[in-house]
């Protein structure tokens, strides 16, 4: 993996500035800060990661300049909040030409108090959350099994539930944990804190993901 200084401590900064001046003509006065605090971080960070990630999965799009890095600018059309920027920005990975539903995807999501990174589905139509709840309660020691190294990680498992669910009995409790959920990701939630803007984070980032990465191919099996 390249080497980099981390992240600008400038970049949750200017997310809340943006948060608190969320309108064009603010950011085209500030449009070259968030290219050097924001933007550019966040392309070296993915071009760091990407060996790593390949590792994971070849099929992976690691484009720095690509989909693997957030927009700044939000989609409205259909939104009945017309506030042109988003204030999180993320980067992730997922397979190169596929979109968000029916495959999980690795994360990197920061706001301008925190950040979080896991592993999961976003949007996953309920079909493949149905194929992945009967594999597991087919045979729930390879879910298991898989599990076991991200929640040793310090990962935990999020998702919205159902209200009432139907659960199995005789299961362990990370099937149950997952089985009631509508959608489920595995996720560490962070404050702001030193190694965010770090050398180490890339490490940090790869060793985690590197534990989730069992689960991450049960579910592409799946």
């Amino acid at each position: 993996m390249m080497e980099i200084e981390g992240l600008s401590p400038a970049l949750p900064a200017f997310l809340a500035e943006l948060a608190a001046n969320n309108e064009r003509a603010w950011f085209a006065d500030h449009k070259s800060e968030y290219a050097d605090s924001v933007q550019a971080p966040l392309r070296n960070l993915v071009a760091a990661l990407a060996p790593a990630m390949l590792d994971i999965d070849p099929g992976f799009d690691t484009n720095p300049k690509g989909a693997a890095v957030s927009r700044i600018h939000r989609d409205t059309r259909f939104s009945r909040d017309k506030s042109p920027y988003r204030i999180n920005q993320w980067i992730c990975f997922k397979r190169a030409g596929e979109g968000w539903q029916g495959r999980p995807a690795f994360f990197l999501e920061i706001g301008p108090s925190g950040y979080r990174y896991g592993m999961g589905y976003y949007a996953a139509p309920p079909a493949t959350m149905k194929a992945v709840r009967a594999a597991i309660l087919a045979c729930s020691a390879p879910f298991a099994a898989a599990m076991e190294p991200a929640l040793a990680a310090g990962f935990a498992l999020e998702g919205e539930p159902y209200s009432r669910p139907s659960l199995p009995e005789g299961e362990p409790q990370v099937v149950l944990d997952w089985v009631r959920r509508k959608s489920a990701y595995l996720v560490r939630n962070r404050l702001l804190e030193p190694l965010l803007f770090s050398p180490d984070l890339v490490e940090d980032l790869a060793t985690r993901w590197r534990a989730v990465a069992p689960l991450y191919q049960y579910l592409g099996r799946v």
